[in-house]
């Protein structure tokens, strides 16, 4: 009973987001597809190319790493859904982490540590990150509130996010492509107000190789610690 009534709510929430952002039955049914996709990826575990485009300084610096993804269920109504690390080999040493409750930022010689209970923007870029990796378009169009696209090509569903005049929080755009037959993520794009640029290409090397993900799989809980 009360997974079925779980089940409703899910449905009914799906349906209003969708009525009150202008998306289409035709576009709701292929999100439908990647969220429900998605929800059999508990983890993941991949290679990834990061590409930080810095645009006032016209410049590009391409990192490579590891990204661990990891779903949860949070202990409190509104945390992030999912943790993510993000543990770069070249350059070495360098990491972006979000958990349920903190953002640790350690890119191009930062060491900062966010709290979501004090820096709410750091949740909100939190939040965004994981619904990305698990497919739930919804929350970041509702959380963000932003004007969508679909378009589909012949490997993958994209995703065109962009934020309303006048709510712009720190992002102001993301494009996310999924891959047709599994509904995974492959192609992540973020642009923030700052004039940052992040592009995250899943399973690329630094040699160029292209590497499957390993799914479902337990993930060292070491990689979320500092």
């Amino acid at each position: 009973m009360k997974k079925t009534l779980t089940l409703l709510l899910l449905t009914f929430a799906v349906a209003f987001a969708a009525q009150a952002q202008n998306i289409t039955a035709a576009d709701s049914a292929t999100l439908n597809r990647i969220l429900t996709a998605n929800k059999q990826y508990r983890s993941l575990q991949n290679n990834f190319r990061h590409d930080l485009v810095k645009v006032k300084k016209n410049t590009l610096q391409h990192r490579y790493g590891t990204l661990y993804y990891e779903q949860v269920n949070p202990a409190k109504h509104g945390d992030t859904e999912a943790k993510i690390a993000m543990r770069y080999n070249n350059p070495e040493g360098e990491y972006y982490i979000i958990t349920t409750t903190h953002l640790y930022n350690g890119i191009d010689g930062h060491k900062l540590k966010f709290n979501y209970r004090y820096v709410p923007l750091m949740k909100l870029l939190g939040n965004a990150l994981a619904w990305a990796m698990n497919g739930d378009i919804y929350s970041i169009v509702t959380d963000l509130n932003t004007d969508f696209q679909l378009a589909t090509t012949a490997t993958h569903y994209v995703v065109t996010l962009t934020v309303k005049k006048g709510h712009n929080k720190g992002i102001t755009k993301m494009l996310l492509k999924y891959d047709k037959k599994t509904c995974l993520i492959d192609y992540m794009e973020i642009e923030e107000k700052l004039g940052l640029i992040h592009k995250y290409t899943m399973g690329l090397d630094a040699k160029g190789q292209t590497h499957k993900p390993l799914l479902n799989t337990p993930i060292d809980q070491k990689v979320y610690k500092l």
